[in-house]
């Protein structure tokens, strides 16, 4: 299984290479936190809000574009045209999932944003005094971890709406509609914290913010013993979930896919 899952990888690296300007193009669409930056600075004033520092906000949305472009998936659209036109049909004939080429795809690409990412990470406790990360080995480990989950999260989100195009021609409306919930409750557009508690409180148990806000609060270490458990055990309890529903829809879309003749 491994030389297979290597093979992959190195297909998907060569893919990166060829197509490693789109990559950094995609990149800078992103950018967005750096708005938010700017506008919560500008609300601060030199002053806290809420839980808060000023700081805090430009480690806040820099961690965060970092997080995002680390976890962030686009195979809905690959997976969504695949069923649709019937190309999904030569790769169920390779002895491997189709899953696993597009994991290997989208890992693959991961490593051609860290020139990119990293410096960011170092230039903004440079530039703005105050803000920083939490590096001490322990969090460097959990923020690891908590990371990989929130990748496996986002991706079974996103590859289980895909295979609703085995049943409807638009899975990416559908995509489209969860997108623009993950932005206000996954933490992107504006910290939970700084929502009414009744907001702050739901978000806890919904998935969005265990595909970025968890990791990037365990990076500024806001988060840590029984509280940072508690999350994780959240975190891993939503990934089974979309684990066993991506199960679930693959099997009875296949069926449905063999049926129409594809």
């Amino acid at each position: 299984m491994w030389h297979k899952w290597w093979a992959l990888f190195r297909a998907g690296w060569g893919n990166a290479l060829a197509y490693r300007a789109e990559i950094f193009i995609w990149m800078l669409t992103g950018t967005l936190p750096l708005v938010m930056m700017s506008v919560w600075l500008s609300v601060a004033g030199g002053e806290a809000v809420g839980s808060f520092q000023p700081a805090d906000f430009v480690s806040y949305y820099l961690g965060g574009i970092f997080v995002r472009q680390m976890v962030g998936v686009w195979i809905v659209w690959d997976l969504e045209r695949a069923i649709r036109l019937g190309e999904l049909s030569p790769k169920l004939l390779r002895p491997i999932n189709p899953i696993y080429e597009y994991m290997a795809e989208n890992l693959a690409a991961k490593p051609m944003r860290l020139p990119v990412l990293l410096p960011l990470l170092v230039l903004g406790p440079l530039l703005y005094p105050g803000a920083g990360y939490e590096l001490s080995p322990a969090n460097v480990l959990a923020f690891l971890v908590t990371l990989a989950l929130a990748w496996l999260l986002y991706f079974f989100i996103q590859y289980c709406i895909g295979l609703l195009a085995f049943w409807m021609s638009q899975a990416t409306s559908l995509w489209q509609a969860w997108f623009h919930l993950w932005l206000v409750f996954s933490g992107y557009l504006i910290p939970l914290d700084l929502f009414p508690p009744l907001v702050t409180r739901l978000s806890a148990w919904l998935p969005f913010r265990y595909t970025f806000a968890l990791p990037l609060e365990v990076l500024m270490g806001r988060l840590g013993g029984t509280v940072l458990v508690h999350q994780v055990a959240i975190q891993v309890a939503w990934v089974l979930f979309f684990v066993a529903l991506y199960r679930m829809l693959w099997s009875r879309g296949l069926r449905r896919y063999s049926a129409v003749g594809a």
